[in-house]
């Protein structure tokens, strides 16, 4: 996809000495790199500039050389060198480019906001003096400072950003959910109900908002059910499609409302689906652990044992292939390599169940995706010269590719991590089950012979923490919401 930046003519302030390369008749090296760009010669464009940026001796020749020099990188589809132009432009301060700013702040958030990097954004912008922002550009600021502060923890700061972009913005929407989700970490549920229910609206029927409608909804059912309307929180999640990139995640959880509501018909059917043969290296435990617990209410007591052999058969195994991953991988360097080998790798530290679980988050999906954008751009910079100003923009993306390599290996752990931490907590339940179900055995034989009822039993299951935080990968649902609790009892006892 090509994507539109904005261009204007800057005025030429300051000239600089000629050289061999240029005579002097052919004006400033920042001239001729501006004509460069001008004639659609980019690859020369960006290394006449490249240079001007290296040798100014002022701010304001330096800022419009680097403005000029982040479209031609972007020409050429070099967009995080281009990122990094116009980043520099924002965080050089000048009150003789204003109308540099106007655009420069604007292609930056299209450029960050595609490449994940929205908060880079955000703290450039911190360094430059708010009177330098132009109107027109203000809701950009914003929303690229509320995604920078939400990055850092500041929430209140991130929220009143937020709160602050447009509803004419492009990005009005994305800074709607980005507000649920925050107020979700505050656990001001009626907020994140608000800010849900009207990226639904504004979504609808757009192709271009599908996705953002998705996750606005698939949140919106998890907040109903936190609330405790199971109603709601069914008819939510009873709205997705089977082609939704979250539908595997939506059979899991709408089985828990629907237990709730009574509905144990659809919330086994759902479970069925899940415990299948399809799904069985996809970290799915909790179906396992959530059908043996209706089958237990149910008094099936032998298709709840059969649920949970085959709960311990499978994951037994996937508990201490991910126990000695932890012991071994160390850091997050480690556990990129390991998920870089994939599960072909013979001899693959990572288990495949925790690599698919993986390859399903979103968050991952777009690092490794901005990753070969990366590899690429490093590769297409090394054809145009081998001129000093080029082997820098070269190192830059070499230290943005060491970086987002480090990021993501840290994400890959802190999910690894969590995911085992919840499949050693769904063994423990699976064991406690199996002493129930001798339990309920026992009292059904003696209830029938007209013994005293049994009391109601507790079971308590937990959620699993398949949420993913848009765009990135987070886990605000699973450390805000903690574990669900029911309790449940055996109908054919009591």
């Amino acid at each position: 996809m090509k994507w539109t930046l904005q261009i204007i003519t800057c005025v030429v302030v300051t000239q600089l000495s000629s050289s061999a390369l240029f005579a002097a008749d052919r004006g400033s090296f920042l001239e001729a790199g501006k004509k460069q760009f001008d004639s659609g010669n980019y690859d020369r464009a960006i290394s006449i500039l490249s240079d001007v940026v290296r040798s100014a001796g002022d701010a304001n020749t330096r800022n419009q050389a680097n403005y000029f020099l982040g479209l031609s990188l972007f020409e050429n589809e070099m967009y995080f060198s281009s990122l990094s132009a116009f980043r520099h432009v924002i965080s050089a301060g000048d009150d003789r480019n204003r109308d540099v700013y106007e655009k420069a702040i604007k292609n930056a958030v299209v450029i960050a906001d595609r490449l994940n990097m929205l908060g880079k954004v955000g703290r450039s912008l911190q360094k430059l003096s708010s009177g330098l922002v132009p109107g027109s550009v203000a809701s950009h600021s914003h929303y690229a400072l509320g995604v920078h502060d939400m990055e850092s923890g500041d929430l209140d700061s991130a929220i009143s950003h937020l709160k602050s972009v447009n509803p004419e913005n492009a990005y009005y929407n994305k800074a709607l959910l980005y507000l649920g989700i925050l107020e979700t970490r505050k656990k001001n549920y009626k907020e994140s109900v608000f800010y849900f229910e009207k990226v639904i609206k504004l979504a609808k029927g757009k192709r271009d908002q599908f996705d953002i409608g998705d996750l606005a909804r698939l949140n919106l059912a998890r907040t109903a059910y936190t609330m405790g309307d199971m109603e709601r929180s069914v008819e939510l999640y009873s709205q997705f499609l089977a082609s939704s990139s979250y539908w595997l995640t939506v059979l899991l959880e709408a089985s828990w409302p629907l237990m709730r509501a009574n509905d144990t018909t659809v919330s086994l059917g759902n479970l069925h689906t899940i415990t299948s043969p399809f799904y069985r290296e996809d970290l799915v435990g909790e179906g396992y652990i959530l059908r043996a617990t209706i089958l237990f209410s149910m008094c099936k007591y032998e298709e709840m044992k059969r649920t949970l052999a085959q709960f311990l058969k499978l994951y037994d195994p996937v508990i201490r292939q991910m126990q000695a991953a932890q012991s071994s991988l160390g850091g997050a360097e480690g556990y990129f390599r390991a998920y870089q080998a994939g599960a072909s790798d013979k001899n693959r530290v990572l288990h495949r169940a925790f690599i698919n679980y993986a390859k399903r988050d979103q968050g991952i999906q777009k690092s490794f995706k901005v990753l070969n954008l990366l590899k690429d751009e490093k590769a297409n910079l090394a054809k145009i010269s081998r001129s000093d100003s080029t082997r820098g923009l070269i190192s830059g993306v070499d230290e943005a590719i060491r970086q987002l390599e480090i990021e993501t290996g840290d994400q890959l752990q802190k999910i690894h991590k969590r995911k085992l931490a919840e499949l050693i907590d769904q063994r423990e339940q699976a064991n406690y089950l199996k002493i129930e179900v001798a339990t309920g055995e026992k009292d059904l034989i003696e209830g029938q012979g007209g013994l005293p009822s049994k009391r109601v039993v507790d079971v308590e299951t937990t959620v699993g923490s398949n949420y993913q935080f848009w765009p990135f990968t987070g886990e605000y649902w699973d450390d805000e919401l903690g574990a669900y609790i029911y309790t449940t009892e055996s109908a054919c006892v009591n």
